[in-house]
């Protein structure tokens, strides 16, 4: 009798452990997959709205990886979301020309996977925008 009961307590314990490791990875891979949809959305405005600012503003390469970084042309505070100078590039295309073009390219940026299984399929995205130079401001 007392064999039986100890036995059903190690099948419980083993059904609650392989569950509960299921129901761990399940939401880390959903935190997961949450913070990179995040900041994919957000790196994807910090770019649009650069490249908007240089567009409507003159053409100053360091205020505009100072608007991306900071929010503003000055720089203030902390970086967003950890973005450094170096991961931002600033390019403009036939400068005074039909084809005059700005573009604000992201790269590497800082994203820390917690779940094995995303990480390892996660690449560095780059995130882009392309305008073109409509306003004067920017061919002063």
């Amino acid at each position: 009798m007392r064999n039986r009961a100890s036995k059903r307590r190690g099948e419980a314990l083993l059904e609650s452990a392989l569950v509960l490791l299921t129901l761990v990875l399940t939401i880390l891979g959903i935190l997961d997959l949450g913070q990179f949809l995040f900041f994919q959305a957000t790196f994807r405005e910090r770019v649009r709205s650069g490249v908007r600012y240089a567009i409507v503003n003159a053409y100053d390469p360091h205020q505009i990886a100072n608007f991306v970084l900071y929010g503003s042309a000055a720089p203030s505070g902390r970086p967003l979301f950890g973005l450094s100078e170096s991961m931002i590039s600033v390019a403009r295309y036939g400068e005074n020309t039909a084809d005059d073009r700005i573009e604000v390219t992201i790269s590497n940026p800082p994203l820390k996977m917690y779940s094995p299984f995303l990480a390892r399929f996660s690449a560095q995205p780059v995130f882009r925008a392309v305008m073109p130079v409509e306003s004067l401001g920017a061919k002063n």
